[in-house]
């Protein structure tokens, strides 16, 4: 009996590998250095630049990451995750101010469905409150500010906003301040962070990818492509920058004492995510893309470990690190775990440690006293795997054969952990 490697569906693994491949050549080949720059489609709703490029890249990867697990997953499991990718990607390259609040809706709302219907979890339904009610009363007020300032601006088209910047009134900037408050609850940033490990632990391995991969994302985009008048002076000051950094030290902590490994890696995106709005509040306009760009290698890091962790889940039936603990995978396991958590560490030549560095030179510019408070986040930042990787990477006790159900997930996380450790060659 002869062994097939993949099933019917790598013919779309190799599609989308294509597809791929093919936007970062044709990216490469012809830079784009605007903002608000149409590289291949160009209309009153829709832009392809710098910002949309990096999350469609994003999205796509995570998308054929999850072709791996495609087997396992129901037809209605199946449409909403097609259905929530496929919004993401149209909700990067949207400049219509209306049709982005729909699309970004829309790709949150299919996973609050598989959220209650898929998970097998006991307490999906109260996650599921959390989630609704985030969405719920952050969503609608969102849609007040945008078509405010629509009819303040006179187009729906936020690409054409930016031409008014300078001069703004007090109660535009107001609004824009409002507004940049729902995406912050949307990524989430401190204090509104709470339902995200809540949501997380209750999830689905699939539900968890995509919430950490590219939900999160969009809220970053939403405040660089709408909120950046008010970015520096009015949101990410300095005050709040040193409030996040201070509740990411009890991120850390609750991390060092958490046993759940779901719950854990929720932790550890939470505080991770701090660097892309750091990188917002003090570069200039024109350093966006940096914030995105360490988005794609944050995305790619959270959707490799969440993968990896299901293998986990598949052998040994439990979420506990003391669990995962006692089972010897054997050293190409160990090696592939090591490696999932070195990109949790940014360790190079990930993309994510790149942007840390050039941030810190940014910090360093502005002002010693949050420099040193940056860096302090950014060593305990890698501390805390570390520390997990000595306590997991010793003394196994058990061994288990590896199932055939966790071959395709195995393979999965190797496929984003090439891309890992080797965007930066691209980037």
């Amino acid at each position: 009996m002869s062994f097939k490697w993949f099933d019917w569906y790598s013919g779309l693994i190799g599609f989308f590998m294509a597809l791929i491949s093919l936007i970062l050549g044709f990216v490469c080949s012809n830079p784009v250095d605007t903002y608000y720059c149409g590289l291949s489609i160009s209309s009153p709703w829709f832009c392809f630049d710098l910002v949309s490029f990096y999350l469609v890249i994003l999205i796509l990867l995570l998308a054929v990451s999850l072709l791996f697990h495609v087997h396992k997953f129901s037809f209605i499991g199946l449409s909403m995750l097609s259905l929530s990718i496929v919004c993401s990607v149209l909700c990067c390259c949207c400049v219509h101010s209306f049709w982005f609040w729909c699309l970004y809706e829309m790709s949150i709302l299919p996973l609050l469905l598989l959220l209650v219907l898929e998970s097998p979890y006991s307490e999906r339904y109260v996650a599921s409150w959390y989630f609704l009610g985030y969405v719920v009363l952050s969503s609608l007020p969102m849609l007040l500010c945008l078509v405010y300032l629509s009819m303040y601006f006179g187009s729906f088209n936020f690409g054409c906003w930016s031409i008014f910047v300078v001069g703004l009134p007090i109660s535009v900037r107001i609004v824009m301040v409002v507004l940049s408050v729902l995406f912050i609850v949307k990524v989430p940033l401190p204090p509104f962070h709470a339902w995200l490990p809540l949501v997380h632990a209750e999830a689905t391995s699939s539900v968890s990818i995509c919430l950490s991969g590219y939900i999160m994302k969009l809220g970053i985009l939403g405040l660089c492509r709408i909120c950046s008048p008010v970015l520096t002076e009015w949101v990410f000051t300095f005050e709040y920058l040193m409030f996040c950094l201070g509740a990411s030290f009890f991120f850390f902590l609750g991390a060092c004492f958490e046993s759940d490994s779901k719950r854990w890696l929720a932790l550890m995106s939470l505080s991770h995510i701090l660097v892309a709005c750091a990188c917002l509040g003090v570069s200039e306009p024109g350093d966006v893309g940096l914030a995105l760009l360490y988005c794609l290698g944050h995305g790619l890091s959270a959707g490799v470990m969440f993968t990896y962790l299901s293998v986990g889940y598949e052998l040994v039936g439990s979420r506990n690190w003391l669990m995962l603990k006692s089972v010897c995978y054997g050293k190409y396991f160990n090696g592939v775990f090591v490696a999932c958590l070195c990109t949790v560490m940014s360790l190079p030549p990930t993309v994510q440690f790149f942007c840390e560095v050039y941030v810190l030179f940014k910090v360093a510019q502005v002002s010693g006293f949050l420099l040193f408070f940056l860096a302090v986040y950014l060593f305990l930042s890698g501390l805390v795997p570390l520390i997990l990787i000595g306590g997991l990477g010793t003394r196994h006790v058990v061994c288990r054969c590896v199932s055939e159900g966790v071959v395709y997930p195995f393979f999965s996380s190797v496929f984003l952990l090439i891309w890992c450790f080797a965007l930066f060659l691209v980037f």
